[in-house]
């Protein structure tokens, strides 16, 4: 699974080659979808015409480029990327889950609270994302598909807002987008923060073994 070494990389030129944009010697998705930019390997060199019109807010995960004057990488704290090891996903009780439109700016809203910045106005085209309510029809809980390497796909967005956690939302959403993801004889993998050990114990409680933990970097103009 040499793709998992670079999932960037490796998604934008597989499953999700339509969100590709060339960059120089570089790939990204658009902002309004990702703010993931990505090279082929570790040190390759991109010049100033290869970020022109990239602006601030992107941000490399894995391979890191060699950056011309004017550009800089802000390090980040590490991710840890796990894969899926358990065999079949039972479906969960989805009585009280809802797939969610591409645009339904509540997903927005909800992940800022979380991860600001990383979930955009078109994140939502990237796969399914599915959500529970509470009684007033707010979103309280998320989770859905990003990066699609083809047979591997990542688990995203999972996040439960602060005044509901504890009672065992996330999970019973992960395992929706798990076994919809096994019916279509998709792979689960996943990113967390290498300092989130209650999100990593959690993963690891369902089957997610840990494959590497990733730089990652802000992009940023100096």
């Amino acid at each position: 699974m040499q793709e998992l070494e670079n999932p960037i990389w490796a998604a934008l030129n597989s499953a999700q080659q339509h969100f590709n944009i060339p960059t120089g010697a570089a790939c990204r998705y658009p902002a309004e979808v990702a703010p993931f930019c990505a090279v082929a390997e570790q040190g390759v060199t991109l010049s100033a015409e290869d970020l022109a019109g990239v602006g601030d807010g992107y941000y490399f995960l894995g391979a890191m480029p060699s950056l011309p004057e004017g550009w800089s990488l802000q390090p980040l704290s590490g991710v840890l990327q796990m894969v899926y090891e358990g065999g079949p996903v039972e479906a969960p009780d989805a009585s009280a889950i809802r797939v969610l439109a591409a645009d339904d700016p509540a997903m927005v809203e909800l992940t800022n609270i979380a991860f600001p910045g990383y979930f955009r106005s078109r994140t939502g085209e990237m796969g399914k994302y599915a959500g529970m309510h509470d009684e007033g029809g707010r979103l309280i809980a998320l989770s859905g598909e990003r990066m699609d390497l083809g047979q591997l796909r990542e688990v995203s967005a999972v996040c439960t807002h602060p005044d509901f956690t504890g009672r065992g939302y996330a999970r019973r959403l992960v395992e929706y987008i798990m076994y919809g993801m096994q019916q279509q004889g998709v792979r689960p993998m996943l990113h967390v923060g290498a300092a989130n050990a209650r999100a990593q114990g959690l993963y690891r409680s369902m089957g997610y073994v840990a494959t590497r933990e990733l730089p990652h970097a802000r992009l940023v103009r100096v």
